[in-house]
């Protein structure tokens, strides 16, 4: 039987879960242990951290899956790149990992190719009181709020904050 690892369990990646077993996979699943519906749909269920990646690594050499995959987490794909990468499974490109998950770049890339994407500015700790006047101009117009302040790293809305006035900025 044709294997496939999938990292993630919540309800996005029980969709691909029930979607692969449909197509004939056994699927084997990663993920914390904290009742998300595939850790019940999945074949196997390994309570395994998705950043994890040389642990899970290390199963799916023993597994063989023919693919790994997972949707909707961009936290996922950097396991699943590593993994596949190391297994010689197809997977994207160091540089389109990069683009995807790194808010910043993709911004940047989105940017430089003409497409319409929101003001942007990267921002650190270090940098943050040299940014402060970027900030104010590019940002604090009066029909600019409010603005969203959001991780490089993180998928969808995790880690967003909305700041409707300087004060709340930092």
């Amino acid at each position: 039987m044709k294997k496939i690892a999938i990292i993630g369990a919540n309800e996005f990646q029980n969709k691909l879960i029930i979607k692969a077993k449909k197509l004939g996979y056994e699927t084997h699943v990663f993920a914390w242990k904290e009742d998300a519906p595939g850790e019940k749909t999945a074949d196997y269920f390994y309570p395994i951290s998705i950043v994890d990646k040389e642990e899970i690594l290390n199963i799916c050499k023993r597994i063989k899956p023919c693919a790994i995959t997972s949707i909707a987490s961009d936290l996922a794909m950097i396991t699943v790149n590593f993994v596949a990468s190391a297994l010689n499974l197809p997977c994207n490109s160091k540089e389109c990992l990069n683009f995807t998950t790194n808010k910043f770049i993709m911004r940047k890339k989105l940017s430089e190719s003409k497409m319409y994407t929101p003001n942007f500015l990267k921002v650190t700790q270090a940098n943050y009181l040299n940014k402060l006047k970027d900030i104010k101009n590019l940002f604090f117009q009066d029909d600019d709020l409010p603005v969203i302040v959001k991780p490089t790293d993180r998928s969808g809305s995790r880690g967003i904050t909305k700041v409707y006035n300087i004060e709340s900025i930092e």
